[in-house]
């Protein structure tokens, strides 16, 4: 019966993190280990879809998102590339933050670091 409700408390953690995230980010990315200076731009839905805009607000690509404690992920592909990115990194809840990597997964040549605010 403990570990039931171990669980359940978990899981209610995990989703009440999850609502916490969901929202407006921009933040910058880089390539390599260059400071990020690339805009971008996130909406991260409570359902776990994400939406990456171009700064003059355009939509340019769609994809998922998760958290799973402070550990990150999204994946998203541009509206007109085959290319797909995944970006992975850490939540911090505290400073409504999330830095990390990013990998263009087709050709893997591709990647850099992160960093997001929430807006």
């Amino acid at each position: 019966m403990a570990v039931t409700a171990v669980g359940l408390i978990s899981c209610r953690k995990d989703e009440a993190a999850k609502k916490n995230i969901a929202g407006i980010w921009e933040g910058s990315w880089g390539f390599g280990t260059d400071v990020p200076s690339f805009y971008e731009k996130w909406d991260l839905d409570s359902n776990g879809e994400l939406k990456a805009f171009f700064p003059s607000g355009e939509v340019y690509a769609t994809g998922t998102w998760e958290l799973d404690g402070d550990d990150f992920e999204a994946v998203y592909s541009p509206t007109w590339q085959s290319y797909t990115y995944r970006f992975t990194g850490k939540y911090d809840e505290d400073d409504d933050e999330i830095t990390g990597d990013w990998l263009d997964m087709v050709t893997a040549i591709d990647g850099g670091t992160f960093e997001m605010s929430k807006q």
